[in-house]
């Protein structure tokens, strides 16, 4: 979608745009982010799988998300709380992307298969198997470039050493994509979450709503949303510091820590630390992530599997002196390193480096705001396309400027500790209540900074290169614009750490001077009521115009 409307705009303004045919399996726009079809409400076509469950709520802050061409302000013509509803934000991401026409010669319901984008090194194209869903018809065309912008959840991602664990287990097993019907599965009952990143966040905080009489959240490294979180609702949420490895009398759980073992190439349980025993769970929701669906594209043409990656730091790199430095002292990294925070090990900035005719518009792993982070790669990728923005001519200059991005990566601690094991389990290794373990400690908050900066850093350097309107100042200085939007992602951090009496209180209640749009000065207003007791009348979409009103 965004890619498709900077193609409009660019043809508006008169100037030479690139022929595009865009293929979406679903009937119509928004990704996992669409309603379910009434049509298919038990989800058995595959473009329906892992839609999103109604009242989902967004666990970023809108202006992180804002698209500078077309403002909240413009869109909802009031301020609106900071923390939107799953509906609210995608009709906001549609009416955007899709004005002027821009997707309306998208071919809807037509189904790239499986294998079926092929490169042909002689010719060097693209052949591309499709088919018509309403007719069944079978195509094949040709490409001269090739993008795939499926998005980065395409399948739920179900562990296979979880699930080996859950055979035993009595109760009841959910994956985060399968929620409908949640107020069943916990209301008046005890909730384990594997996984502790966004969507375990919002899937504990949406059961303590629905009644559950207390829900416990199992991390593996401790470095989700959920772990760095400082205050739960009326002490019913409990995060544990480990994965369960061992079913009790059917419905109990025992969880231990873990590290990752060099040698082993895999995480193991910490003896030294104490198994925690959880008792009488009748549900297990496996928060667990998706992987991206990118069958369709030849296993060359694919972006490389995290277990597939391997790159490591050049010779004499050190890490410059920070404040966990007196600690950690200086660890030798790992001899193979993980996929980047900003960056993947193969992509060089939406480019496959194997093959640069090959181009992806994917959010990166941890990205500060993946709505902004899309729209950028998609001016990047039609930069490219136009020959505004030049394509290194060589995958070592690529793969060298990448391992650049990647080791700048590895000087601020929060960010290696997600890229390098070794300094992962020296992190492990520190006392519960070192500072780092504090989250409103001013050395965690400079490094918090440290890691945000990075990331909005990225963006600016790629908003200059594909010249997208904004100024977020460069790779080496931010502008106040760019600082502002730290601001933002520093609140959005203070907000799951205040501490608050209340025990209705949460962090989308909490409103901050920096929640204000760096477009407009626009600031946020609080919901009305706390978010714990919104309630939205049966029938009704999970909105703002339903809960404001």
């Amino acid at each position: 979608m965004n890619f498709l409307h900077a193609l409009k705009k660019r043809k508006d303004e008169g100037k030479a745009v690139p022929d595009v045919t865009c293929f979406e399996r679903a009937s119509s726009a928004g990704g996992i982010w669409r309603n379910i079809p009434s049509d298919d409400l038990e989800r058995k076509k595959p473009e329906n799988k892992v839609l999103m469950y109604d009242d989902m709520w967004c666990n970023t802050p809108k202006e992180l998300m804002e698209y500078h061409d077309y403002t909240f302000d413009e869109h909802f013509g009031k301020p609106t709380p900071t923390y939107l509803p799953r509906q609210d934000m995608l009709d906001y991401i549609l009416t955007r992307n899709s004005r002027d026409g821009a997707l309306d010669n998208v071919k809807f319901s037509h189904t790239v298969g499986f294998n079926a984008v092929k490169y042909n090194s002689e010719t060097e194209t693209f052949s591309v198997t499709f088919t018509d869903n309403t007719t069944d018809k079978k195509v094949t065309n040709i490409f001269d470039r090739c993008i795939w912008a499926a998005g980065m959840n395409g399948n739920p991602n179900r562990p296979n050493d979880i699930l080996s664990i859950l055979e035993e287990f009595t109760g009841r097993i959910i994956h985060s994509s399968e929620v409908d019907n949640f107020e069943n599965d916990v209301k008046d009952k005890r909730v384990l979450i594997v996984g502790d990143s966004c969507s375990a966040e919002d899937l504990a905080l949406r059961a303590i709503r629905l009644g559950a009489s207390h829900v416990f959240i199992t991390a593996r490294t401790g470095d989700g949303c959920c772990s760095e979180t400082g205050s739960w609702p009326h002490e019913k949420i409990t995060v544990i510091f480990g994965l369960p490895y061992k079913v009790l009398k059917g419905n109990g759980f025992k969880c231990q820590a873990v590290y990752y073992s060099e040698s082993k190439e895999k995480y193991r349980r910490d003896s030294d630390e104490e198994p925690i025993k959880v008792k009488n769970i009748d549900t297990v929701v496996l928060a667990t992530g998706y992987n991206p669906n990118m069958e369709c594209l030849d296993e060359s043409l694919q972006v490389e599997d995290e277990d597939e990656i391997e790159w490591s730091t050049r010779n004499g790199w050190v890490m410059e002196e920070n404040p966990l430095t007196p600690s950690l002292k200086n660890i030798k990294p790992s001899k193979y390193l993980e996929n980047g925070c900003t960056c993947y090990v193969d992509v060089y900035r939406c480019l496959q480096i194997e093959n640069p005719k090959m181009m992806y518009i994917l959010e990166t792993s941890d990205s500060l705001s993946p709505i902004l982070d899309l729209d950028v790669s998609a001016n990047l990728v039609l930069g490219y396309l136009t020959g505004e923005l030049e394509i290194p001519c060589s995958k070592q200059t690529m793969t060298s400027l990448n391992q650049i991005q990647l080791e700048s990566e590895m000087q601020v601690p929060s960010m290696r500790e997600v890229i390098d094991s070794k300094y992962q389990n020296a992190i492990g290794e520190l006392d519960d209540d070192h500072w780092y373990n504090k989250p409103n400690d001013d050395r965690t908050i400079a490094i918090n900074r440290m890691h945000i900066s990075l990331s909005v850093r990225r963006l600016a350097r790629d908003m200059i290169d594909c010249r997208y309107g904004v100024n977020l100042g460069s790779w080496n200085n931010l502008s106040d614009l760019g600082e502002k939007l730290v601001e933002i992602a520093m609140a959005d951090n203070r907000a799951r750490n205040i501490v608050n009496q209340d025990t209705n209180y949460i962090f989308r209640d909490y409103v901050d001077e920096s929640f204000a749009s760096i477009f407009t000065g626009t600031k946020s207003l609080p919901l009305p009521i706390k978010w714990l007791e919104v309630k939205i009348d049966e029938g009704q979409e999970t909105k703002l115009a339903n809960i404001l009103k």
